[in-house]
């Protein structure tokens, strides 16, 4: 799977809603070769495996393939976005375009981007990864008691998931 591919399955992932009756665009006009750029994204979508002579998916087939109303794709390069635009429906009722200030649920896309930014931070000397969370946290702290055995809770713990705690209720399952 290539990095478009990959991207933009992500983002028709997290958009929600019905086949949409008309696919059409919202943004900003770009230069000749930003828009060469977002026509690749737009006509140029692969599955996993390619064959030879059968043509790729558009954007438009790949969200009627998976009933999506509507999705925003923005490009980020050099921390800066680079082309963003908003395909479909927002809500198809109304008749309201999904346009790039359209909100959507991060979902679980939002791990990797939270990961990038407090790697940023690290590297920038501004947080300790290996320092104990509590030393961060403001309005609460980690509840350490007899079931952690004397173990820190890290932001390396937590970003490679081997603190030891649930998404269901935050328990500690150190042994």
């Amino acid at each position: 799977m290539n990095k478009i591919t990959s991207s933009v399955t992500g983002l028709l992932i997290l958009a929600s809603g019905l086949i949409p009756s008309i696919v059409f665009a919202q943004g900003k006009k770009y230069s000749t070769d930003t828009e060469k750029q977002i026509g690749l994204v737009e006509n140029n979508l692969c599955s996993d495996v390619q064959v030879e002579g059968e043509p790729n998916w558009t954007l438009a087939q790949r969200m009627k393939f998976y009933h999506v109303n509507g999705v925003s794709i923005a490009v980020i390069k050099d921390y800066k976005i680079e082309w963003a635009k908003g395909y479909g429906w927002a809500d198809s009722a109304e008749q309201r375009s999904v346009t790039t200030s359209t909100l959507f649920q991060a979902g679980s896309m939002s791990k990797s981007l939270n990961a990038v930014g407090i790697l940023k931070l690290a590297q920038d000397g501004k947080l300790n990864l290996y320092a104990d969370i509590n030393k961060y946290l403001t309005t609460w702290k980690f509840p350490y008691d007899s079931v952690s055995h004397g173990k820190i809770i890290t932001i390396a713990n937590l970003l490679s998931h081997t603190a030891g705690l649930t998404v269901h209720g935050f328990k500690i399952l150190v042994q």
